[in-house]
């Protein structure tokens, strides 16, 4: 299969006429990037023509127009990915191997675990043919020393032939792997195997192109055989001296991490290339995941970064059949850990990685070329967490509604009891809740009061505002709810109901919305449930680690929000720019380790390599995690206050997801700024909120003015 590199080089071949690296980028469902710096690097190398102006245009040569000395034909070595880079000093040393006259030179290759020897030979055979050095039809015979070292008879067998009755169990005479490879190359991978009276063996062949079957006494068998061995030792070590001074040719392949990244992302790309083909699929990855094969170290080097990626794709696959996923993404923690432990290393090559993956994208795909489908990714949200989560799958499978409450069935009383504990004062939160919904909060219990004739104390109250609040926005955005056992609390609760009925009518009439029937179960929960006294112990809380980039940042937003709250939950982890990644992450392990958590951990963190830290902590400790980025105080609020509830992790992550999307993703509807005296405004969507900006200083201040919020920068 040809590399994405190739497909470029093929494509400006055959289209008539010039393309721009938008044409390339379309016609092979590549990034643009990437389709400008392949086209970039045949341009270099003089393979294609590149045509001023702008849009900047590019063709292949013209065969009459060919200049001397290029040619358009590309040889083995051509298409493989580095040859131009870190393998075009072994691909010289090969190319003069195969041209050597009269019949080229044998060869000695040397390389770790998995850079590509084998397909290393493989091209030197390949351009051997190219050249003409060997017949169109000249065999190629490879044979892996190590599969027989424990049997030296049965190695020198396979290689040399054996007549009949050599040794006990051969009963028939065999020819031998240099007779098959005659006229062309055999190739002998791990070499370092071969016994020293098979070396010295072989280099009676290399002296003087003759050998003897086992077995044979008397004939003397010819053949005309380059020999290209293969070995991941020292030939010192392993290999007589009287047999390495007969190969004259010795090249030496790379490892892995000392090739260029760029190589590495064109080898992810190839090899991803060929799993989207083969499950005739397009395959998406996540950013995180993207980075780690780039960032990892692969100890068995390329041949381990493609069984890394194939075992992720696997995973991947895996997701998709059984429905989890709509399509086939790999994330970051399908990674095995050694793998996610590359994002440790971001800091090392920041421009690279910036110029590889673009800062812009947080989904790349990877194209089968016989479909390029762009399938439109979901998003989900829904703060009723298992409850709705569990509710919509089965509503897919067809359930009816008895069957949704029997597998929906849930201790609700349990779950209030839980929303309930270790709640915040109201005189600490009045901040968190808007003035509108602590007025209309009075009425409704108010109302109930007089109704149910029993009285409730602040928590209740508070607890309730939290949970309006929430619905509000629920509501407006039509998000289906769906209570799970809204049958038993009616018959149970049948007095708090009807006063709930009255209730909802309440709120539709002041907040000009319609309360869904089962929201109305919901409400009647907060009318039945006396506040609980007995308060969740530290060990049963989900932690909330806030992580930050800076010296301060962490410690000065957990500290507001406890203030805020009148609590001490929350941690802090500041990352002065000074520590590395790897320290940073040991601590962070460390500290979690101290905590012991039972609930799981939910990471709040600004950007980078922070990001990354929860799934390998997930994969070393054991524990679970959740990871929100760009997390601002309200995020970290809203994370701290419901983890004090003893709310479970997934619904904090979801509850702080839902705030990050709802308040701080607010669409610019002008993209040009308008200036005024000075000022620079922005205008948002959301809530009609309006940024001025100033150039003279870095501060800024906020002012609120009605229902505009005025963000000015002076």
């Amino acid at each position: 299969m040809l590399s994405r590199r190739d497909e470029v080089f093929k494509l400006l071949n055959n289209v008539n006429g010039k393309l721009t690296a938008n044409d390339v980028a379309e016609k092979l469902q590549m990034d643009r990037a990437n389709a400008s710096r392949y086209l970039n690097e045949l341009f270099k190398e003089g393979q294609i023509e590149k045509l001023p102006g702008k849009p900047v245009l590019y063709q292949a040569f013209k065969k009459e127009e060919a200049k001397s000395g290029i040619s358009s034909t590309k040889t083995a070595f051509d298409r493989l990915i580095g040859s131009a880079q870190s393998l075009k000093v072994s691909i010289q040393q090969a190319k003069a191997a195969i041209l050597y006259p009269p019949n080229g030179l044998h060869t000695l290759i040397l390389g770790k675990t998995g850079t590509g020897k084998s397909l290393f030979a493989e091209c030197m055979y390949k351009f051997a043919r190219e050249a003409d050095m060997v017949s169109k039809n000249a065999p190629f015979v490879s044979f892996n020393c190590a599969d027989y070292a424990q049997n030296p008879q049965l190695l020198f067998g396979h290689i040399f032939g054996v007549i009949k009755g050599a040794y006990t169990g051969a009963e028939q005479t065999r020819e031998g792997l240099l007779a098959k490879a005659d006229g062309g190359i055999l190739f002998l991978d791990e070499i370092h195997r071969l016994p020293p009276e098979g070396q010295e063996m072989l280099f009676t062949f290399i002296d003087k192109g003759e050998y003897r079957p086992l077995g044979e006494s008397q004939a003397v068998h010819t053949a005309a055989v380059q020999i290209i061995g293969a070995t991941t030792e020292s030939p010192d070590n392993f290999l007589l001296e009287t047999f390495t001074r007969r190969i004259p040719m010795t090249i030496t392949l790379p490892p892995l991490a000392e090739r260029q990244l760029e190589e590495r992302y064109e080898l992810i790309e190839f090899f991803l290339s060929q799993e989207a083909t083969r499950l005739h699929q397009t395959i998406r990855v996540h950013r995180q995941a993207l980075m780690a094969f780039l960032l990892y170290h692969a100890s068995a080097n390329v041949g381990q970064l493609q069984r890394d990626l194939k075992l992720a794709c696997a995973k991947a696959f895996l997701h998709y059949k059984t429905k989890a996923t709509n399509y086939i993404l790999i994330e970051q923690d399908d990674l095995p850990i050694y793998v996610q432990k590359g994002l440790l290393h971001l800091k090392d090559e920041p421009e690279k990685m910036n110029r590889l993956i673009d800062v812009n994208k947080t989904i790349f795909k990877f194209y089968d070329t016989s479909e390029a489908n762009d399938i439109a990714i979901e998003d989900v949200d829904d703060v009723y967490q298992a409850i709705q989560t569990k509710a919509d799958q089965l509503m897919k499978e067809g359930k009816d509604q008895s069957e949704l409450e029997e597998a929906l069935h849930m201790d609700v009383d349990q779950y209030f009891h839980e929303y309930m504990g270790q709640l915040p004062t109201q005189q600490s939160a009045k901040e968190i809740i808007s003035p509108a919904i602590w007025q209309l909060t009075d009425q409704v219990y108010a109302l109930a009061e007089q109704r149910l004739e029993r009285k409730y104390n602040e928590k209740m109250r508070f607890a309730f505002a939290l949970h309006l609040q929430s619905t509000i926005e629920r509501i407006r955005e039509q998000k289906h709810i769906v209570h799970p056992d809204l049958n038993n609390v009616r018959k149970k609760y049948s007095k708090e109901f009807q006063a709930a009925i009255d209730i909802s009518a309440l709120l539709e009439q002041s907040l000009g919305i319609e309360i869904p029937f089962d929201e109305i179960g919901f409400l009647t929960m907060f009318l039945t449930e006396e506040v609980v006294e007995s308060m969740f112990t530290q060990e049963s809380l989900v932690e909330v680690i806030v992580m930050m980039h800076g010296r301060s940042a962490a410690t000065s937003m957990v500290e507001t929000v406890q203030e805020l709250l009148n609590i001490e939950s929350g941690t802090a982890m500041d990352m002065p720019l000074s520590v590395e990644v790897k320290a940073m992450y040991e601590k962070v392990k460390a500290k979690v380790q101290q905590l012991n958590p039972t609930k799981g951990v939910l990471i709040l963190s600004d950007m980078g390599s922070l990001t990354s830290f929860g799934n390998m902590l997930t994969e070393e400790l054991g524990i679970r995690t959740k990871t929100v980025s760009m997390a601002s105080t309200p995020v970290v609020l809203e994370a701290i206050r419901k983890a004090s509830l003893g709310r479970g992790l997934e619904d904090i992550y979801q509850s702080c997801q839902q705030l990050f999307e709802n308040k701080y993703k607010a669409q610019i509807l002008r993209t040009k700024p308008t200036k005024k005296r000075g000022y620079t405004y922005m205008f948002h969507r959301r809530r009609c909120s309006r940024t001025v900006t100033s150039p003279r200083s870095p501060s800024y201040r906020r002012v609120k003015s009605g229902n505009h919020r005025l963000t000015i920068f002076a």
